[in-house]
């Protein structure tokens, strides 16, 4: 395991998705929306993650000339995803909402997916791959739609404007 392409890649994600925070507050548009968050809620934070660590992934691993590169992008998006809730809710729940612990738990669950996906990341199949495509696909589109139609949930309430969905 080569520890420092692991803290290079988190510190990569980590920028991306910091820039892509403030995307579509600097240039409001569908396709920004389907990118970036159009509020400050939980799921639109949950879609940073997924879109910065896909697209990072997937250019990473096609300059190295990997296989399988779809579904590895599918994985470790996936376990920023779970790795984020499960640090992030209930610390959330105690101490409420704070700047500096968020983006330390958000970094902290970039790295631990990357130490977990590089376990995982040695097997190959090209089935799956080609599935997880498709699967990458969905979950852009089901990210979009639910910023433009949010649940009435807390992953969708935006605390800073108390609404949901894109601010008015």
């Amino acid at each position: 395991m080569n520890y420092k392409k692991l803290f290079i890649n988190s510190i990569s994600i980590f920028i991306i998705s910091t820039l892509l925070h403030f995307a579509y507050s600097t240039f409001p548009s569908f396709l920004t929306s389907i990118i970036a968050p159009v509020n400050e809620s939980i799921w639109e934070h949950l879609k940073l993650i997924f879109i910065s660590s896909t697209f990072f992934t997937i250019i990473d691993l096609s300059i190295l000339k990997e296989k399988n590169i779809f579904l590895k992008a599918y994985l470790k998006a996936i376990f920023n995803i779970i790795i984020l809730l499960i640090l992030y809710l209930p610390i959330r729940i105690v101490f409420q909402e704070n700047l500096i612990t968020t983006l330390i738990i958000f970094f902290l669950s970039i790295l631990i997916s990357e130490v977990l996906f590089s376990y995982i990341s040695k097997k190959e199949n090209t089935h799956l791959n080609i599935l997880s495509i498709f699967l990458i696909f969905i979950s852009i589109v089901l990210f979009t739609y639910l910023s433009y139609y949010p649940l009435k949930n807390f992953l969708f309430y935006d605390t800073q404007t108390n609404s949901y969905g894109i601010p008015k």
